[in-house]
């Protein structure tokens, strides 16, 4: 609904200038996110002026009543913040599919020694490639969307398997797996051992797995001595101090106290947890 009214509203205004958005064109396609480049750019021009209209419109009926002597001001801070927040969702709505891209690579990255691993142990059963991407399908997750992709591309629309493997290469986030596939591709065409290829580059992306789980443990191991040190260590030093100098002023230190144990400690400690979940290389 909102794409086709943003769409005739500025189609023809935008269409002229698609060609500086050639990235954002490139991310669409990486986030596997379906609308056309041209509805996008006009859907987010759309929101940027619904979030202009409202802001301004709220904007100015607040800082009126805050600043009842300097209406003429406020009405110019109005309009400043107004364009700020367009921007903001504008640009927002640009980096969006690089965003989203970023995270399908990270998952795809994430799963791929092992399976790349399981693709090895199919392909040494000796069938057809084709259904190499049929059964890694079937483990679903990110990868598994690429590979039916692939196999859905063979099957229900006829393309050459080498063809379809070169088309989602292209498209997809992740370098490392669009290099598999222009290898597998390219194994195939020739008519090689794609076993043995497979078995390569299956040791190879174990050993950069076990890489990164070592660097993750070094990780791990500053994050737990930032923590204790400047979070448990910080804030117990902190709460004896501040209960050592406040009956010398006369000041009643209960309420931080009982921020800093029931609600700082645990928000930050959540966050540690988060930040160790983010840069995790495990599935």
């Amino acid at each position: 609904m909102i794409s086709e009214l943003s769409f005739k509203l500025f189609g023809n205004l935008t269409e002229p200038h698609l060609d500086y958005f050639d990235t954002l064109k490139t991310n669409l396609k990486k986030a596997d996110m379906k609308t056309p480049l041209h509805e996008y750019v006009c859907s987010m021009l759309l929101y940027s002026i619904i979030t202009f209209i409202i802001s301004i419109t709220a904007g100015s009926v607040l800082i009126t009543f805050t600043i009842l002597y300097y209406i003429l001001y406020s009405y110019s801070l109005a309009v400043i913040l107004s364009f700020i927040f367009a921007g903001v969702v504008f640009f927002f709505g640009y980096y969006y599919p690089s965003i989203k891209a970023k995270d399908i690579q990270t998952k795809i990255d994430r799963s791929l020694p092992f399976s790349v691993f399981y693709m090895t142990t199919t392909a040494s059963s000796g069938i057809d490639p084709v259904e190499i991407f049929r059964m890694l399908s079937l483990r679903g997750g990110a990868i598994g969307s690429e590979a039916k992709r692939i196999y859905n591309n063979v099957k229900t629309l006829g393309m050459v398997l080498t063809a379809a493997m070169q088309k989602t290469a292209t498209r997809t986030p992740s370098t490392a797996f669009a290099d598999l596939l222009w290898g597998m591709s390219s194994i195939i065409t020739a008519g090689g051992d794609l076993e043995a290829y497979l078995i390569e580059k299956t040791k190879t992306f174990m050993a950069q797995y076990v890489r990164t789980l070592n660097d993750y443990s070094k990780q791990i191991y500053i994050y737990t001595e930032i923590y204790i040190t400047l979070i448990i260590v910080g804030t117990l030093f902190f709460i004896i101090l501040i209960s050592i100098v406040a009956p010398l002023i006369g000041v009643s230190v209960l309420f931080l106290q009982a921020f800093l144990v029931f609600f700082f400690i645990p928000l930050v400690s959540i966050g540690f947890i988060v930040l160790l979940r983010t840069i995790s290389p495990m599935q």
